[in-house]
């Protein structure tokens, strides 16, 4: 067993007296080594004994990423160029596969393909500055659509393929765009978010990137006859790089990809959603860094996924934690057995499910991490430390080299903890915390751009946390910090949990519930599921007296699933005599997230699941929430 400094101490002392006392010869050699011994056997020498490889890797890792990204930066090179290098490369290299439809785009190819778009949008006057809405589903257009854009300045605000109704509305709204580009399958969502909202939305506002679509451009038959050449560029400071604008974008794409392995031969399998970062960023990244190749899936298929990457030859993917799960559950088959695929990183793969995951597809490794676009927080787990997203050293002295740090919160209420000083309580080895990173303004990756809306801004931002006057973004991530420095994600605070992969926002779902006749009072909260991914979302709803419950729950089935994306609806509903507040009228939030869907803890109260066979809610009975905690029924 490792001893404690203090007790190592007093037996080096013991002995130094006991050799003096002997009168020996050379007596200090002898004492020498047995100090030597001693300070092996004390805690902090075989905790550095078990980390110091990976220190020093993730130090040499971390001063690589910076060095290049200096490099870059010094280069004053926009993204798109960073592409250019790798057309003018291998330019008859295949850049993108659909799996679907079987088309292929070299890099020359795609590259022309994007100019069309670039010089189309720039001849019907978008210019630096405008922003456009991406509601699209994956394929080679998005990327083409995207990056040809942002060749003449143009930003491109990527909308969830998955949003319905009003919420569709408000994200195109906030994103304050001249137009929305659409895929034919996604057209209609798009129409009914503007026929039923106040989106001021014409018909020349709208484009479709492809078929004969009414109410929308189509993109394919506009850009025919538009030039493939590199778009010129009137306004002198746009040539400004993009690692300037936009650093997290090559910094999670160099930083993962250098630690995880990643190679300009590599064949990256994409089926994971282009709107989100893990995708649209260290995903398609991989081709403008790295010089990778790309096959992409319209929709993650569980049944199809080794098939694509027998066929394909992948050597590497993505995953969230569900993604693993689905994969597990699906009986075997022979491309299981065959694949190329050597490494997938994402996050969410769960401790136990990691080495099964691993043992049964013969994964050689797996690059768990932990991030997010707009922060300044990012970590990595570069030695497949089962469950871990990432490391902090355990050396004090390190803490200015990546300023990102865990602090105390109250575990009941989620709020920070702050001692008599008036700063925060940062976290020791062995427990749980907040994850924050320390703003600097003149460093670019520890900079917080902060969002469109100032008030949600400052929302991230905390003060006075180390040092008076200093600020932090905080995550509203919550993770654990073990004795070897290895971090593990917890859970969520604040407004949002996550659920297949997806956040949800609880003030979101309660505007859907709250404005019903029937409803007195609503609050909507995550919820553990078995061994499940993330946290499954809730109601406690209070009626009014006299409501019929079954029409109640029909009504708003229909009303949850006409607004909300399928992984938004909550798993559970909890019909409460009241909903109890604070004295200052806030949500009880921790009790009923606490007692969840267990029936033996919900004091009375019928509990309702969703049930996807009628698309509605049936009443939850105990074998049913056995079966739903054991995973026995897998339809939640």
């Amino acid at each position: 067993m490792p001893d404690t400094p203090t007790n190592a101490l007093w037996r080096i002392a013991a002995f130094a007296v006991i050799m003096l006392l002997s009168g020996r010869d050379r007596w200090w050699i002898v004492f020498t080594m047995y100090s030597i011994y001693r300070l092996m056997c004390i805690e902090l020498f075989d905790r550095f004994r078990k980390t110091a490889c990976r220190d020093v890797t993730g130090l040499l890792l971390l001063f690589r990423v910076k060095l290049d990204f200096k490099w870059r930066l010094n280069a004053n090179r926009p993204l798109h160029e960073l592409f250019l290098e790798q057309v003018r490369k291998h330019p008859e290299k295949v850049a993108c596969t659909e799996v679907e439809t079987g088309r292929q785009v070299t890099y020359d190819e795609l590259n022309k393909l994007m100019n069309k778009y670039a010089n189309y949008f720039s001849s019907i006057g978008y210019k630096k500055g405008d922003v456009v809405s991406l509601f699209m589903e994956n394929g080679i257009e998005f990327f083409a659509i995207w990056f040809g854009l942002s060749k003449i300045g143009v930003v491109s605000a990527f909308i969830n393929s998955n949003l319905k109704l009003q919420p569709l509305a408000h994200s195109i709204t906030v994103a304050k765009c001249r137009c929305v580009i659409t895929t034919p399958t996604l057209m209609n969502e798009l129409k009914h978010a503007i026929s039923q909202s106040n989106l001021n939305v014409s018909d020349k506002d709208v484009f479709v990137t492809s078929g004969d679509v009414n109410g929308a451009k189509s993109l394919s038959a506009e850009i025919k006859e538009t030039s493939d050449k590199e778009p010129t560029f009137r306004d002198v400071h746009f040539q400004v790089s993009i690692v300037v604008v936009n650093p997290t974008y090559y910094f999670m794409v160099m930083g993962s990809g250098k630690a995880f392995g990643i190679k300009e031969n590599d064949v990256i399998y994409i089926t994971m959603p282009m709107y989100h970062s893990a995708a649209g960023i260290m995903g398609i990244g991989t081709l403008i860094v790295f010089g990778t190749s790309a096959v992409i899936r319209r929709k993650f298929s569980a049944s199809k996924f080794w098939k694509d990457c027998v066929k394909h030859k992948c050597t590497a993917s993505q995953y969230i934690g569900e993604i693993c799960r689905y994969l597990l559950a699906q009986e075997p088959c022979d491309e299981e057995k065959y694949h190329t695929i050597r490494v997938m990183w994402g996050n969410g793969l769960r401790a136990e499910i990691w080495k099964d995951f691993v043992g049964r597809f013969k994964i050689q490794r797996i690059g768990e991490l932990y991030g997010s676009t707009e922060g300044n927080s990012n970590i990595v787990n570069i030695d497949n430390h089962v469950g871990s997203c990432g490391f902090f050293p355990i050396y004090p002295f390190l803490t200015s080299l990546y300023p990102v740090r865990l602090i105390k919160v109250n575990q009941e209420t989620g709020e920070i903890l702050r001692d008599a000083t008036g700063l925060c309580i940062p976290c020791r080895p062995g427990e749980l915390g907040e994850m924050v990173g320390v703003i600097k303004n003149r460093d670019l990756l520890l900079k917080f751009e902060g969002y469109v809306d100032k008030e949600d801004t400052q929302k991230k931002i905390y003060r006075d946390v180390f040092t008076h006057g200093d600020q932090v973004f905080a995550s509203g991530d919550i993770l654990y910090w073990d004795n070897l420095g290895y971090l593990y994600f917890k859970d969520r605070r604040g407004d949002t949990f996550r659920w297949k992969g997806e956040n949800v926002s609880t003030t979101e779902v309660e505007g859907i519930l709250q404005p019903v006749m029937s409803v007195i009072d609503a609050t909507v909260y995550g919820v553990k599921v078995g061994e499940s991914e993330g946290r499954a979302g809730m109601a406690a709803i209070a009626l009014r007296d006299g409501v019929d419950v079954d029409s109640f729950l029909k009504e708003i089935a229909t009303r949850l699933k006409g607004n909300l994306a399928s992984y938004a609806i909550p798993v559970f509903i909890r019909l409460c005599k009241e909903v109890d507040r604070t004295g200052t009228f806030k949500l009880k939030k921790i009790d009923l997230q606490r007692q969840g869907f267990n029936l033996d803890l919900c004091e009375g109260d019928p509990i309702y699941y969703w049930n996807p066979s009628i698309e509605g809610y049936s009443l939850l009975n105990p074998q049913m929430q056995k079966d739903i905690e054991t995973g026995a029924y897998g339809r939640i």
